[in-house]
């Protein structure tokens, strides 16, 4: 056994970053081989680990210590495993990883379900507009379908004001039928204030109270994009690979203060990493002689994280 010294906070992240990314990446080329899985065409997920590792050993806790020293390493791959399964980016804040306790939980962002709505739903691109107090706006519901249609949204330049917001709506047309009635979602003030105030800020964050009207525009489409997402024959696997339930108007991740994960490539010390590696403790193989780095300690079992309770969603493939 080597005589140097034991790992420093730093030194545990960047050891449970690499055996992070070989056990993802290896159990995701395993099970994709086996049948098992099917990760969607064009995500790439040898890539996208990479860079939400890069992104999450820049994380730091309030007292400086590193995410990844703090975090149950199964909980980060779970994470990054149910990313790779919906084939979501966190580098194109797609989707977001939030610490509960000493586990790291995975969250689907706002474009993250246009993109699930789109790839599951056969969605086309949503369309939000906010109602204002002295717009002119109608819609119908088609007897025939059910659905609403808008017909008519006037609105004037001096109707724009954050604190006369009175609704908002949102349309999707169908990509692969365009000639289909689009699908529609009106919200009223007090359903959109009843969405946010199932997050944490409440709807008090600074983008909430700054920038209400793109708020609520989010608020909307996130509702609209549910019907393609739980519609559609995949919904099972979103349901399995996430944590909130279908709830999509709830706030999203990217808007909870202090607990979401900066992109922040460019900080990161190439240097520092590699000395960290270099001066982890070792175990030698006695009848080999070969070096490997020593085991990282596992943080103490706390509390489960939320929806983690009793679950078996994407949990019990990793025990690192």
């Amino acid at each position: 056994m080597s005589n140097k010294p034991a790992l420093t906070p730093d030194q545990l992240a960047v050891v449970n970053k690499n055996k992070i990314e070989q056990a993802v990446t290896n159990k995701i080329a395993a099970m994709s081989q086996a049948g098992g899985i099917r990760i969607p065409q064009g995500f790439h997920p040898g890539n996208e680990i990479s860079l939400a590792l890069l992104e999450l050993s820049e994380r730091k806790e309030k007292d400086g210590t590193p995410t990844l020293a703090v975090v149950e390493s199964s909980s980060v791959a779970q994470s990054l495993f149910r990313m790779c399964i919906l084939g979501l980016s966190l580098a194109r804040k797609q989707c977001s990883f939030i610490r509960y306790a000493n586990k790291l939980t995975f969250q689907p962002q706002y474009h993250g379900n246009i993109a699930l709505a789109k790839r599951l739903g056969g969605a086309g691109q949503p369309r939000a507009q906010v109602i204002y107090e002295g717009d002119e706006f109608e819609y119908i519901i088609d007897t025939k379908t059910g659905n609403k249609v808008v017909t008519k949204h006037v609105q004037k330049l001096q109707n724009i004001d954050n604190a006369k917001i009175v609704g908002a709506w949102c349309l999707i047309p169908y990509e692969n039928d365009p000639e289909r009635q689009p699908y529609v979602e009106v919200m009223t003030r007090d359903e959109i204030l009843t969405a946010w105030q199932q997050g944490p800020t409440a709807g008090k964050s600074p983008a909430h109270l700054k920038f209400t009207q793109e708020m609520s525009k989010k608020t909307v489409i996130n509702r609209a994009c549910k019907l393609f997402i739980t519609a559609s024959d995949e919904s099972g696997m979103y349901e399995s690979y996430t944590n909130n339930d279908n709830d999509l108007t709830k706030d999203a991740p990217d808007e909870q203060p202090g607990e979401t994960i900066e992109v922040n490539l460019d900080a990161l010390d190439e240097g520092k990493v590699e000395q960290a590696v270099k001066d982890a403790p070792v175990v030698v193989n006695k009848e080999t002689g070969e070096e490997t780095a020593a085991p990282a300690p596992t943080p103490a079992a706390e509390s489960p994280a939320p929806g983690e309770q009793g679950s078996d969603k994407g949990g019990g493939l990793f025990n690192l």
